[in-house]
């Protein structure tokens, strides 16, 4: 029998292999991140607009933020390429809101279950996306 075998019998197996790796990932970041300098350290938190601890927390996150703040974004018809060119300091901030959210769980699974409308209560980056949307920034930029 294979492993591909063994993983297709004990799905519960192939779960905890895949959240094993992903702890992994999340390990080796922070160890890269450990491994720079302060000074170097607090110059790349400074560009991300971010505290040193927030950077950490990021690096640390399980949660597939960029995603979720992809499908988030589409939700108001607006394109991550169109932010960037025309407001990187607000995708900037976008995205350090979403990678230090606390919600990232339960708006992972409101995607998940296509739950339209609930995420406007909870998401810190709501009133940033209306405003841009009434800006009228859409796909097309």
């Amino acid at each position: 029998m294979s492993a591909s075998g063994t993983l297709h019998e004990f799905p519960l197996l192939g779960k905890l292999i895949d959240r094993m790796k992903a702890l992994s990932e999340r390990i080796a970041r922070l160890i890269e991140l450990r491994s720079i300098d302060d000074r170097q350290l607090d110059q790349i938190a400074h560009e991300f607009g971010m505290s040193r601890s927030d950077l950490y927390a990021l690096c640390a996150s399980k949660a597939p933020t960029g995603e979720l703040l992809r499908q988030r974004l589409a939700e108001f018809g607006l394109s991550e390429v169109v932010l960037a060119k025309k407001h990187p300091e607000v995708l900037q901030d976008l995205q350090r809101v979403c990678g230090n959210c606390n919600t990232t769980s339960r708006c992972a699974r409101d995607f998940a279950a296509q739950r339209i409308g609930h995420r406007d209560a909870y998401c810190p980056n709501t009133c940033t996306l209306y405003a841009l949307r009434q800006e009228g920034l859409g796909r097309k930029g």
